[in-house]
C-alpha cells in the first residue's frame, strides 16, 4: 500500500512539475487586419504594444489576461527569435523563441532563486547547460536531451 502511494506521487509530481511552463499563443485574429506601423490595443483578454509589418507581428509586447508577458520579438505571428517571457508565479525565460517555443540558448529563473542556463528545443532542456541554487552556485552541469540530464561536464 505505501509503495502504490509514493507511486502515485512520484507520477503526480511528474505530471505537474516542469522546468518550462506553458507559452500562451498569440490571438492573431485582428493583427492580419492592421496597416504596418506601431499599435497598441487589446484582443481576446490580451493587450499589445507591438510593430507590424505587412500584417504580422514583428517586434513588441504583449500582456495576457493572466499577467503572463512576453517582450521580444515574433516571426510569422508566433513568439520566435529573442525575448522574455514571464509567468503569473513570477518564472521568466530571456532567451531564444521559435514557434511559440523556449529554443536555442537561454535562461530559465525560476521565482525561488534557482535558473538553468543552456540550450533549449522545443520547451525542454536539450544540449549543455548548467542549473544553479538560490545563491548562484553551480549544481548540476552537463548534458540533458528532452528535459533528462545524461551526463556530466568534462573537467578542463
Amino acid at each position: 500500500m505505501k509503495k502504490s502511494i509514493l507511486l502515485l506521487v512520484v507520477v503526480i509530481l511528474a505530471c505537474f512539475s516542469g522546468n518550462a511552463q506553458k507559452i500562451h499563443t498569440i490571438p492573431t485574429k485582428q493583427i492580419n487586419q492592421l496597416s504596418s506601423g506601431w499599435h497598441k490595443f487589446v484582443s481576446e483578454g490580451a493587450t499589445f504594444d507591438v510593430e507590424v509589418l505587412n500584417g504580422t507581428l514583428i517586434k513588441g509586447n504583449i500582456i495576457w489576461f493572466d499577467t503572463s508577458t512576453y517582450s521580444g520579438s515574433f516571426s510569422g505571428n508566433k513568439i520566435s527569435g529573442r525575448g522574455t517571457y514571464t509567468w503569473p508565479n513570477g518564472d521568466r525565460y530571456e532567451g531564444g523563441f521559435r514557434g511559440n517555443k523556449l529554443h536555442g540558448k537561454g535562461t530559465f529563473y525560476k521565482s525561488d532563486g534557482t535558473k538553468h542556463q543552456g540550450k533549449w528545443k522545443h520547451n525542454k532542456k536539450n544540449g549543455k547547460g548548467k542549473r544553479y541554487d538560490s545563491q548562484g552556485n553551480i549544481v548540476q552541469q552537463g548534458t540533458w536531451e528532452q528535459d533528462v540530464y545524461i551526463n556530466k561536464a568534462a573537467k578542463k
